[in-house]
């Protein structure tokens, strides 16, 4: 059996190949990602503001391999989390308001949103008005129009 020699090359030999892993760690810590970051959306835009294609693609790469870390950390406390971000209320304006099933309105807002009436109170809703959403107890939510008056218990549909 014939042995082949390869060329020397610089990567190849033991000091090329330390020389190499030291450069690339020097280049991953010189793209770790700021303590201060503490949210993914934080994590993404830093990531986001390199100008070099190879730094943000690093930047990216590092960042996709704690995702995993980041699931497993947050396992069981999604909700808890979400919720915890959310506002406690919102303020927008009817675009429209239709009498539903057995009298419960459904309300279109500014922002998207659509909220059905969940409670039997009776008022007056018009497009146009001013209302503001607030956080409950238990996961409900009220609509109450910005000027005053009674509150509707809501259910968030789209």
């Amino acid at each position: 059996m014939r042995k082949t020699t390869i060329p020397a090359c610089p990567a190849r030999s033991l000091t090329g190949l330390r020389i190499v892993r030291a450069a690339s760690l020097a280049l991953l810590a010189s793209l770790a990602l700021p303590t201060s970051a503490t949210t993914l959306a934080e994590q993404l835009q830093q990531c986001s503001q390199f100008d070099d294609d190879n730094k943000r693609l690093a930047c990216y790469d590092k960042l996709s391999g704690s995702l995993k870390q980041h699931a497993e950390r947050q396992f069981g406390q999604e909700q808890k989390q979400v919720i915890e971000n959310a506002p406690e209320s919102i303020s927008a304006t009817i675009t429209s308001a239709k009498e539903g099933a057995h009298g419960k309105f459904i309300f279109t807002l500014d922002n998207g949103q659509v909220w059905r009436q969940t409670d039997s109170n009776r008022s007056i809703w018009r497009g146009g008005e001013q209302v503001t959403l607030e956080r409950g107890a238990l996961g409900s939510f009220f609509m109450r129009k910005t000027t005053g008056g009674r509150s509707l218990r809501v259910k968030r549909v789209k």
